[in-house]
């Protein structure tokens, strides 16, 4: 199957008895996909990619948004899987422990307490308030607006990083 952009016209999803995301065209082909947004971090809600189920890129699908609500409830689940990420809505500490800084936090998920590695690699600053942690385990944590916290967080911010 060539590459495309598929309209929310175009497409339809649905979940088999074994959990496997199915993609139905406007043509009548049905397929196994995968999916993975186009721009996680910067429009969550934009391009959502298509692959097939050996990781083959099919094309992008716009607005999915704009999907009936059974089909965008069965993206969101999915997406959910790959793109789990916490919010930090307080910093309680940072301290270093064998030249590792580590974090005491309470994020949207309750508190977590995770080591970063390296300031300069783990710590993405996506604008002037938006950060991206990634913890030594692959794991990452946002903040969205860190003017929206408390002073203390926001001082430990802009100490570590």
């Amino acid at each position: 199957m060539m590459a495309k952009t598929y309209s929310p016209g175009q497409v339809q999803f649905r979940r088999d008895n074994w959990q496997q995301l199915w993609m139905k065209t406007d043509t009548g082909k049905e397929i196994a996909v995968r999916v993975k947004m186009a721009f996680p971090l910067t429009e969550p809600e934009g391009f959502i990619i298509i692959s097939d189920t050996d990781g083959k890129f099919m094309g992008m699908l716009e607005r999915y948004k704009d999907l009936p609500p059974e089909s965008v409830a069965l993206l969101e689940e999915e997406l959910e899987r790959d793109y789990f990420i916490p919010q930090i809505l307080k910093i309680d500490s940072i301290h270093e422990e064998y030249r590792v800084n580590v974090w005491s936090v309470q994020t949207d998920r309750g508190p977590r307490r995770f080591e970063v590695r390296n300031r300069r690699r783990d710590i993405r600053w996506l604008s002037d308030e938006h950060i991206v942690i990634q913890d030594a385990d692959g794991n990452k944590y946002e903040i969205k607006n860190m003017f929206q916290l408390d002073k203390d967080t926001q001082q430990l911010l802009e100490i570590e990083a």
